[in-house]
């Protein structure tokens, strides 16, 4: 199997919300403040960005490709959540992590961060729960619990057995971890099984360059499967988000076309079980099908529905998903041929 390396870098950038500046839902405009944002976090946010080897430069990737709400990354500086990493079963894989967090006014202690990956296996050294990780004799004793402003740490996981496939969140575990977690240094790992096929991206950006949040003139059409990864969390002083984002024209608008399958990974990074319902469509749990599931605190479904089937609904059109009927945070799917696009919106 294969032996990944990826260069991660957490570092502090000014985050927009609302970066498409509408609300669908109630047809609102929002305004451009001064700072060029329409609804910007208080602080900084804390991103977990993608580099080249080394950290040469910059190596930003799209969540969802097929997002045509999602900002370019490169523009934003990274994404929320961090960067999707990816592996399969059999693999090994290496992070090398730099601390870049330069934010201001913050206490030394808070700029100290670490790395803690889920579903993969590894010793203590590599953990990165504070205050547990022994220091590393490999790594000049450092320890990987506790990597300060400017310093770098490498983590060293395998993934060897079947049980670690799946959808699973990594983040900062150091002494500040909760409030860091709230400022967005999480992301997500996806570790397949052997034989689980990659969704193909497209070739162009999905939005050109006379296209709106709302309107587009020539989308292509999505490939036989694709994929999506959607994570309901909370920024500190925002409140619930999809993705980093809150109101609908803002959070993602996934895109698939009829009889493909489309494969959700849906993870749940708030303090309470989330039950996500897709509109107009039903997946399989065991002999049952079902339209909504509810999703354990800190915790991650994985389902597929295979699109324009009798079975499942759907069908052209733009079907909406919530987190909790009550709440108004939500996406949708847009199932499509490709081509020219208007979605709706309150008038």
């Amino acid at each position: 199997m294969a032996h990944l390396e990826y260069w991660l870098q957490i570092e502090n950038q000014a985050w927009d919300t609302a970066p498409n500046g509408i609300n669908r839902l109630t047809g609102e405009t929002l305004a451009r403040g001064t700072h060029g944002m329409f609804q910007p976090l208080a602080s900084h946010a804390l991103i977990l960005r993608r580099y080249t080897a080394n950290w040469a430069a910059p190596d930003d990737h799209a969540v969802n490709a097929w997002d045509v709400n999602e900002p370019n990354p490169a523009q934003t500086r990274g994404t929320i959540p961090g960067a999707v990493l990816e592996a399969k079963v059999g693999d090994d894989v290496t992070i090398h992590f730099r601390n870049m967090d330069m934010r201001q006014g913050i206490a030394d202690s808070a700029r100290v961060h670490s790395l803690h990956v889920r579903g993969v296996t590894a010793s203590a050294l590599y953990d990165g729960t504070y205050p547990l990780s022994p220091p590393d004799p490999r790594q000049a004793n450092k320890q990987g619990d506790r990597v300060a402003p400017g310093e770098s740490f490498d983590y060293f996981y395998t993934v060897p057995h079947l049980a670690n496939a799946g959808a699973w969140f990594y983040y900062d575990h150091s002494v500040a971890h909760v409030e860091n977690i709230l400022a967005g240094a999480f992301g997500v790992m996806l570790i397949r099984q052997g034989g689980e096929a990659r969704s193909q991206n497209p070739a162009p950006v999905l939005r050109g360059a006379t296209d709106t949040p709302t309107r587009f003139a020539n989308l292509p059409p999505t490939p036989s499967a694709v994929e999506h990864v959607v994570v309901i969390h909370e920024l500190a002083g925002a409140g619930e988000c999809v993705n980093g984002r809150q109101l609908l024209g803002n959070t993602p608008t996934l895109l698939t076309r009829a009889n493909t399958r489309c494969k959700f990974r849906v993870l749940d990074l708030t303090t309470r079980a989330q039950a996500f319902y897709l509109h107009g469509h039903r997946w399989r749990i065991g002999n049952e099908w079902t339209d909504a599931e509810t999703i354990p605190a800190g915790s991650a479904i994985t389902f597929e529905v295979l699109e324009g089937t009798a079975e499942n609904g759907g069908g052209n059109g733009e079907w909406r998903f919530v987190f909790n009927a009550l709440n108004e945070l939500s996406g949708s799917l847009v199932v499509t041929d490709g081509g020219a696009l208007t979605l709706a919106g309150a008038t």
